[in-house]
Formats: structure tokens, C-alpha cells, sequence
């Protein structure tokens, strides 16, 4: 459905203002102990914002002077959400990203450090218990009374084991493979900026690179070299 066209209104002083006006913007910032983001396992030092904001444009000595007003909406990501969001395109809804204020003021409640590879290990955990108990029980009745009854359930609870315990363990082994790959990627991103700030390739610095190295200190290196 087209939308509806209208000229953008001026005031008294000049200032042009249209509803689809906007500025987006992106900062790089720290935050310690590390900040809490949503879909990672993991705290994070180094956070990317995004911010939206509504803007008004004024014409001043034949230039276009734009200006922010009204912020519409503050996320922050992760550097490996972050690098997805700007290399990755028409992939589900989107990216991950943790909203922190909208409508100028509002902020968002801040998210508890509860990572979700405490849940898989608990799944694991009640499905290992789950199978071990229900072994148990037939196992009881089978010493108690030994019939082939009794016997063939024991063989079904044995057989069933077996795949329970694999599934939820394939699925802790999963979202650990996607937490050290997500975490891999936060570091290689920290790397490859830090690298920048030195001014070489990354990969081409064979001493450790302080990761969590200041500014100040990253350009004490670069002269160094």
C-alpha cells in the first residue's frame, strides 16, 4: 500500500521538520563489569549503540544543516552482532540487539545474567535423571518379581535411555558450540580493531594483543614499532 505523500513544514525560523526525517548513528562505548545483552551467553566490555532519532533540517549559506531531535529508540549489540547486522541481509527477522530506551526518555529495564547454557544443562541433567529413575523402578519390580513382563519393560527402559540422554546431550554440546563460536567472534572483532588502532593486519602481530589495552597505551605500541 503506497503511502501518502506530504512537503515537509518550515517554522518561523527556518527549520524544516517532516515526519520521515530521521538520523541513525552508531558508538562504540565500555562497560564494566561487562554489560548483559540479550541472546549472549557471555558479559561484554565492549558494547555497540545504535540510536534513531527524529530531525529537522535547515538550509543556512547554501548548505543543508541537519539536527537531531526527538530520539526514537537506543539498542546496543554485541561486535559479533554488530558485524552480522551490517554484513548479513533478508535472514529471518533480524539480528539480536537489546533495546535500552525509546520515545526519548523511556528507559528499559536492564536484563539479570541468567545464560541460557544453564538451562541446557539443566535439561540434560532431569533427562539423564528422568531415564536413570524410571531404570530404577522397573529394575525394583523386577526383583521383586523377575516375569517376563517385568523383564520386557526393564529392556524397554534400557532401550530408551539411551536416546533420551543422547538428545539432551547433543543439545548441551549445540549451545555450547554456539556459545564459544559467538564468544570467538566478540574476540576476533576486539582483535581486528585493536589491530586497526595499530596499524597493521590482523594476524600479522604475533605478541599477544592486549585485549582490554587503552587507547593511550595502543598508541604507545604503534610508536614503539
Amino acid at each position: 500500500m503506497p503511502r501518502d505523500v506530504v512537503e515537509p513544514t518550515t517554522d518561523e525560523k527556518g527549520m524544516e521538520t517532516h515526519p520521515a526525517f530521521g538520523l541513525i548513528g552508531a558508538s562504540r562505548g565500555s562497560s564494566t563489569p561487562g554489560a548483559v545483552l540479550f541472546d549472549s551467553e557471555i558479559r561484554h566490555r565492549n558494547v555497540i549503540t545504535i540510536r534513531i532519532k527524529r530531525a529537522c533540517r535547515e538550509r543556512k549559506l547554501n548548505t543543508d544543516w541537519l539536527f537531531g531531535r526527538q530520539e526514537l529508540i537506543e539498542v546496543q549489540m554485541s561486535e559479533a552482532q554488530w558485524a552480522s547486522f551490517v554484513s548479513s541481509m533478508n535472514t529471518g527477522d533480524g539480528v539480536p540487539c537489546t533495546i535500552t530506551r525509546y520515545d526519548d526518555e523511556l528507559m528499559v529495564p536492564g536484563l539479570p545474567y541468567t545464560p541460557r547454557l544453564a538451562q541446557s544443562m539443566d535439561y540434560a541433567h532431569q533427562a539423564a535423571n528422568k531415564a536413570f529413575e524410571s531404570i530404577k523402578a522397573v529394575f525394583q519390580r523386577v526383583k521383586e518379581k523377575p516375569t517376563k513382563a517385568n523383564l520386557r519393560d526393564m529392556e524397554i527402559a534400557l532401550q530408551n535411555a539411551v536416546p533420551n540422554v543422547d538428545f539432551a546431550g547433543k543439545t548441551l554440546v549445540e549451545h555450547v558450540e554456539n556459545t564459544v563460536v559467538k564468544a570467538r567472534a566478540d574476540i576476533e572483532a576486539m582483535v581486528a580493531r585493536h589491530a586497526e588502532t595499530l596499524g597493521i593486519e590482523p594476524g600479522s602481530y604475533t605478541a599477544p594483543l592486549a585485549l582490554g589495552a587503552s587507547d593511550d597505551s595502543a598508541e604507545r605500541m604503534k610508536g614503539d614499532d
